[in-house]
């Protein structure tokens, strides 16, 4: 039989439960400004560590579990995060959005029990609100795989590829964006000017990065018309597809007004002889960078990939706390 008092204690203890996990508050990466500069700098050398002597850091999630719940496809957001977690000791689960109940349920709710299944989840999406959402919600981390808005897991292994080759200190270094103003170029500025690195930007006027994010810069960031003077002292030359998923209907435009920014052995002549070229993939060969630029031994495209999983898994040891 239960007792009255029973009934009451359960009662207590079920506001008591819901108080404490209401008033946890994990701190989740949505944004390269979720990070302060010294985080920065400290995730690119934990990176390095990390990806120096992998089998020293089995044990930093072991029994931890990772879900990645996808709304857009990938390649390399899903296998550097898989791989992460298994070089982290952890356990992963891919969650395809479309085939689960994200479809019915609302947000809010489904946020929060695949939160209870997991001690971070990785979502990959296509708006910066549901990131916003899940993340409010949550009672685990939320990391931003990709949104409309921002790419930080791309834009932090981009700077710790730099590293690589330039070393830690990036202050004083110069990276040519040529193309559009989008989600990988808004992360990349913010990651970017936070070590000092100056970001010369050209693309169309109708495509350029937003006034806020170009502000934000300390007048690290800035725009020339002519994507010769943006490469003239570049260290770096970076730059990503013209049609990303869902702009499909806008292909004929775009490669109308996108093509006078092809980074192709012509521009490349006007920067430095010591340039690398970057892309975050996935590549349009001959629209937005040439093959031959691609593959060239001066391409560290191929790193920036890899790299994603180094500059994960410090993301998520730094999450983990």
């Amino acid at each position: 039989m239960i007792l009255p008092d029973t009934r009451a204690a359960a009662l207590a203890l079920a506001q008591a439960r819901y108080e404490e996990r209401l008033g946890r508050k994990p701190r989740s990466f949505l944004s390269i400004t979720d990070a302060t500069p010294h985080q920065i700098r400290t995730l690119i050398a934990r990176g390095l560590e990390m990806k120096a002597d992998p089998g020293a850091f089995g044990h930093v999630l072991a029994g931890k579990t990772l879900a990645l719940l996808f709304q857009k496809t990938s390649t390399r957001t899903r296998c550097a995060f898989e791989q992460a977690g298994h070089e982290l000791g952890a356990v992963t689960r891919y969650i395809d959005w479309q085939s689960s109940n994200f479809t019915l349920s609302d947000l809010e709710d489904e946020a929060r029990v695949l939160s209870r299944y997991a001690d971070a989840i990785v979502a990959r999406v296509k708006q910066n609100q549901t990131l916003q959402v899940m993340a409010a919600h949550s009672e685990v981390p939320v990391i931003n795989g990709l949104c409309d808005q921002a790419h930080p897991c791309q834009a932090l292994a981009d700077v710790l590829t730099l590293a690589e080759y330039y070393g830690q200190d990036l202050s004083g270094l110069t990276v040519a964006w040529i193309g559009d103003g989008n989600n990988v170029c808004r992360s990349l500025v913010h990651a970017a000017t936070a070590l000092g690195i100056h970001v010369r930007l050209s693309g169309p006027p109708n495509y350029r990065l937003d006034a806020k994010t170009l502000a934000s810069s300390n007048g690290l960031a800035s725009y020339a018309a002519d994507p010769r003077e943006a490469v003239a002292q570049a260290d770096a030359i970076y730059t990503d597809t013209w049609i990303s998923m869902g702009q499909e209907e806008e292909k004929e435009e775009r490669l109308r007004v996108f093509l006078p920014y092809q980074v192709n052995a012509a521009l490349v002549a006007a920067a430095p002889a010591h340039a690398l070229v970057m892309h975050c993939l996935p590549a349009k060969p001959g629209y937005e960078i040439t093959a031959q630029l691609l593959r060239s031994p001066r391409s560290v495209v191929f790193d920036q990939a890899e790299n994603r999983t180094h500059a994960q898994k410090a993301v998520l040891e730094w999450l983990a706390g």
